[in-house]
């Protein structure tokens, strides 16, 4: 064997042990880091609703709601009868969809909160006081799309009417006296 045919089997084994060691480590810092979205989200259903029982996932997979522009990523009941949901609304800027958290209790909405969204100058315009105007209404009766929309953020305020028309067209057909009737 040539010296040159030596020195390179040798810079191969080296950067082969490299990147041996480099995905030993990156796995070992995801095992570490590793966030389960499905916990969280029934964690921060249980933080921000106020609930003092535990929650049951509903629905754990992405559905569309018929008749509108959103969908229910996750909704959860939990065992003293708040029903939290994590849902989306299309139309938001630059055709992105807009996450939104809504909390109903005895057939109220109790909280609206904003989900985490990359246009988030939109989403600080819609703080000052958008999500009010869906809080204590009953949803049986809700009409989430007459709802004002905000000067400056028309674009993600339609995407979060879309969000919570999609719940409250979900919790009506199927909690409040449909096929979940919870």
């Amino acid at each position: 064997m040539t010296a040159k045919v030596k020195s390179m089997l040798q810079c191969i084994l080296v950067l082969a042990v490299i990147a041996l060691a480099s995905g030993v480590l990156l796995g070992a810092v995801h095992v570490l880091t590793y966030v389960d979205p499905f916990q969280a989200t029934l964690d921060f259903f249980k933080e921000e609703s106020g609930a003092e029982g535990d929650f049951e996932m509903i629905v754990e997979k992405e559905t569309s709601v018929d008749g509108t522009s959103g969908s229910i990523v996750y909704y959860a009941r939990s065992t003293d009868g708040v029903h939290a949901f994590l849902a989306k609304g299309n139309g938001g800027y630059g055709g992105e969809r807009v996450p939104v958290y809504v909390f109903i209790k005895e057939g109220t909405i109790t909280k609206v909160a904003p989900g985490d969204y990359t246009q988030q100058t939109f989403m600080d315009e819609l703080e000052k006081g958008f999500y009010d105007q869906f809080v204590g209404k009953d949803v049986a009766t809700l009409k989430p799309l007459e709802a004002d929309t905000v000067s400056g953020a028309t674009m993600s305020s339609t995407a979060v009417r879309n969000a919570i028309d999609a719940v409250v067209a979900y919790y009506n057909g199927n909690v409040s006296g449909g096929e979940s009737n919870g």
